[in-house]
């Protein structure tokens, strides 16, 4: 009896031991990926976050990073470059799907090719790997500063329509995420990338809604300049941001599962 009571503690423990070995520390995240987070650029000015998932070149960013406002976002923008850490020079981009299909619009989930090799990469997984009140880790890079460690804890996980005509699974977490994030890559805590952040107000505080509503319209009926600020613009700028932080971001795995399909498949 005492043997098999002894053969069940050491299967417990072995079992409990390998699941703590699937489990990274948000160092040992940031240590291992710090270097495949790229930024990207239009026409010379910063435009969001990448990273890079194979060591041939590819990179995985948000569709809207890399396509212009101005045809709600179904092309492409001019001149997109990649800046890889320890390389001074950018990259010139090509993007791996010729044309922007609905998909990559609804999941806002683009692919690039840069001419390198030997990359360093990130590993990707699926959304299955967190539930709600799991902690996320999202890894931006800002220029003249690199790669930004940022905590989240998942607030929910559910379906919407974002920037495109089909429902994605998105999750909300709770992180001080700001524009320019965008591209970031979302890890679990297995260090596995299951989603892409893409910075978006929810309106989550009604209060805040009503003040950004309030400012809006006063800017569209003329601008009000203060020392040539454009008081109107830069208030709504805040109020955004303050909701942003109280929940944010679109963490799309339908985006990272639609990603590997394109990579193996590119149209």
């Amino acid at each position: 009896m005492k043997r098999a009571w002894a053969l069940i503690f050491s299967l417990l423990v072995f079992s409990v031991s390998a699941n703590a070995q699937n489990v990274l520390t948000r160092k040992e995240i940031y240590r291992s990926n710090c270097k495949a987070i790229v930024q990207i650029s239009v026409n010379g000015n910063f435009s969001g976050v990448g990273f890079i998932v194979s060591d041939d070149g590819v990179v995985i960013t948000a569709n809207h990073v890399v396509a212009s406002r101005e045809s709600d976002f179904r092309k492409y923008a001019d001149n997109i470059t990649v800046l890889v850490e320890g390389n001074p020079t950018p990259y010139p981009a090509t993007p791996v799907s010729a044309q922007i299909s609905d998909d990559q619009v609804s999941y806002d989930s683009a692919i690039m090719k840069i001419e390198a090799s030997k990359l360093p990469h990130v590993n990707l997984g699926t959304l299955d790997e967190i539930s709600v009140s799991d902690t996320v880790t999202i890894i931006p890079s800002w220029p003249n500063i690199g790669c930004i460690m940022l905590e989240g804890i998942v607030a929910n996980k559910t379906n919407g329509r974002i920037l495109g005509p089909k429902p994605v699974s998105i999750v909300l977490f709770q992180a001080p995420i700001r524009n320019g994030f965008s591209g970031s890559p979302i890890f679990s805590s297995k260090g596995h990338v299951i989603g892409i952040e893409d910075t978006k107000v929810f309106g989550i505080a009604p209060a805040l809604d009503v003040l950004r509503t309030k400012w809006a319209s006063t800017s569209s009926q003329g601008r009000i300049l203060m020392f040539g600020i454009d008081v109107p613009a830069s208030f709504v700028e805040l109020i955004n941001n303050l909701d942003q932080n109280l929940v944010s971001g679109l963490g799309s795995g339908v985006a990272i599962d639609y990603a590997k399909k394109q990579q193996e498949n590119p149209k």
